[in-house]
């Protein structure tokens, strides 16, 4: 798991007027809404005493106030009152008291935190133009994999499990199963790699959609923000202009869960009373690479290609690999050995925010371990 990515810790409508507890990289935060109505995001553990400030309130002018003794925390996790003390500084009565904060933003539906310390290094959050596009009907969906978070989305990065797992053949190939050429090309948000074929027609309601002996191309992208996958189709075939696309945004919970979060999008048949069909139709895949997921092993994950790779079946995932790389050897990947070894000592950690790379001195709790950067 990698800091310094901005990843999505809720959907919009999930964050009303109460504290929203939320668990990434295995840590745990709280959300809250300020009096603005903004999204706010600091470490759930009050500084004083640990507790969690998602089971606490939030006040009128938009501060979270702890369960245990009522300290007021804003935005920027700054402790702005303390009850007990009256008027007095809070900083007079408990020198050094404060939460790590940590950029929010919410667009496209999403809330957006950047958890880390170096934001001027961040990939930007992408854009969903769909969401935009009247000719575009979106249907949301949420589901979390009891899987580390390479494996999650490793189905998704390769081409070959189609027809062994979802029974989409490459059919204009003399070996339906071996995909056609792809190229896989980094670019500045991730990469991106297409194919077009003669894939397995659909059956059923969309049967109809595509006519025999036609192509598709699919196109996916890999974007480091949110850890997010785009795919799209061009499932009426090739320059038919009937499209179907998905966005998959992929959360660490912590070592073994997944949040996975996504828009599916269509341009065809787009009146509500075939949404149910559609989102059948795309959990059928959802699912069927859940269970590839939760299967595999090591149950922590992998950290680099395995020693055995296909000559078909690796393409995408090599270029994954030097992306996760690069993150490791900037600083941003997680030392879980070190981090157990501060658990076992009895530390709780927080994932380093801005301001602690500001200022290192009179922080509460250490600092999650990084890998060194190379």
């Amino acid at each position: 798991m990698y800091t310094n990515v901005w990843y999505v810790a809720a959907r919009s409508d999930e964050l009303t007027d109460k504290p929203l507890y939320v668990e990434m990289l295995g840590t745990d935060f709280v959300l809250f809404r300020d009096a603005e109505g903004n999204a706010a995001c600091l470490s759930n553990a009050c500084p004083h005493r640990g507790d969690s400030l998602a089971n606490g309130s939030v006040s009128k002018n938009g501060e979270i106030i702890c369960p245990f003794h009522g300290w007021h925390f804003n935005r920027e996790g700054e402790c702005t009152k303390i009850p007990s003390v009256g008027d007095d500084d809070p900083q007079t009565a408990a020198p050094g008291v404060r939460v790590d904060a940590y950029p929010v933003i919410e667009k496209q539906g999403l809330i957006w935190t950047f958890l880390g310390d170096e934001p001027e290094k961040a990939k930007p959050i992408i854009d969903i133009p769909e969401l935009n596009d009247p000719e575009y009907t979106v249907i949301p969906y949420d589901v979390i994999f009891e899987s580390n978070f390479h494996t999650a989305k490793f189905s998704n990065l390769d081409y070959v499990h189609l027809p062994i797992v979802h029974g989409i053949r490459f059919e204009d190939n003399e070996n339906p199963y071996q995909p056609p050429p792809h190229t896989v090309v980094k670019t500045d948000y991730g990469l991106t790699a297409f194919i077009e074929t003669e894939s397995t027609y659909s059956k059923g309601a969309w049967s109809n959609i595509r006519e025999k002996g036609t192509r598709v191309k699919s196109v996916l992208k890999y974007f480091i923000a949110g850890q997010t996958l785009r795919g799209q189709v061009e499932i009426g075939a090739i320059g038919s202009g009937k499209f179907t696309c998905f966005y998959e945004f992929s959360t660490p919970i912590d070592r073994t869960r997944t949040m996975m979060r996504y828009y599916f999008f269509r341009n065809f048949m787009t009146h509500k009373w075939m949404d149910k069909m559609a989102l059948k139709r795309n959990l059928k895949n959802i699912y069927e690479d859940k269970v590839i997921a939760e299967a595999q092993v090591p149950k922590y994950g992998p950290d680099g290609m395995s020693a055995i790779v296909g000559k078909h079946e690796d393409t995408i995932v090599k270029v994954y690999w030097e992306m996760m790389h690069e993150m490791r050897d900037q600083g941003w990947q997680i030392d879980f050995k070190a981090w157990n070894n501060m658990i076992d000592d009895g530390e709780h950690c927080v994932v380093p925010s801005v301001s602690r790379h500001e200022n290192q001195s009179q922080w509460q709790y250490p600092s999650i371990p990084r890998i060194q950067a190379k």
